[in-house]
């Protein structure tokens, strides 16, 4: 477990939130500055996974003015889980918090809510659920809350989760599977008045539909992997199955 960064005062000090990113050159600015101004965020890790937009250029004057925001950058393209594991390494910390990169209606406030439960130890894990931003993200968020992009945790808890490396969309069903099986405590933390960018938005009709395709292909072959393992498939999914939607 990565030692957390201390305060004077001796209590664990803040986050670190990591941001992965492909081609958000638009968005990343305003997600960039609103990160570091949430008080309970130390460190700032943009990953920019791989993108041919210059996502990593605009927030490179961010990056010259204030040390607490590192910019990794890949050539290639890894996906989101392996972006943020990128993440996580370059952070050294066992808070972690992470964001999708192409919010809409983020707040600092927002941030501080989702990483707050984490230090405290009333919970080992928080999501945050889109609420009064848009009616179809906040309904996305209602009925498959465990795919949440935005959580805070402690790494240790989760960093022997079963074929994380390379679940790329996949990433956020492997995290809940992990609390579900170890009995970790989850909490929901609404998000009121955000949303974000949809493939739809983002790509038109055609290009959009084929990205959510490619995402939940992305899922489902994750969690095929894990039904090869006999124990997962008799014993975690269907319980896991049975409690969709639930709170922890």
């Amino acid at each position: 477990m990565f030692p957390a960064p201390r305060r004077p005062d001796g209590h664990d000090a803040v986050v670190s939130l990591v941001i992965p990113a492909h081609n958000e050159a638009q968005h990343i600015p305003s997600i960039v500055r609103t990160a570091l101004h949430a008080s309970l965020v130390g460190r700032v890790i943009l990953v920019d996974d791989g993108s041919t937009d210059g996502t990593a250029e605009a927030v490179a004057a961010l990056a010259a003015a204030d040390t607490r925001l590192e910019v990794v950058h890949t050539t290639v393209n890894r996906g989101k889980a392996g972006a943020l594991l990128l993440g996580i390494h370059a952070a050294g910390t066992d808070l972690i918090a992470f964001i999708d990169a192409d919010l809409i209606g983020l707040a600092a406030q927002h941030i501080d809510d989702l990483i707050r439960p984490v230090p405290t130890g009333d919970c080992d894990m928080t999501l945050g659920l889109f609420r009064g931003g848009r009616l179809h993200t906040d309904l996305a968020h209602r009925t498959a809350a465990f795919l949440s992009g935005q959580r805070c945790l402690r790494w240790g808890l989760f960093r022997g989760t079963p074929l994380l490396e390379g679940s790329r969309y996949g990433l956020e069903v492997a995290l809940s599977l992990q609390a579900r099986r170890h009995k970790l405590g989850v909490r929901r933390v609404p998000w009121t008045g955000v949303t974000r960018v949809t493939q739809l938005e983002r790509h038109g009709a055609a290009r959009g539909y084929v990205s959510y395709l490619r995402m939940y292909a992305e899922i489902l072959l994750y969690l095929a992997r894990l039904g090869l393992d006999p124990l997962i498939r008799r014993v975690l999914l269907p319980a896991w199955s049975a409690r969709i939607g639930r709170a922890h």
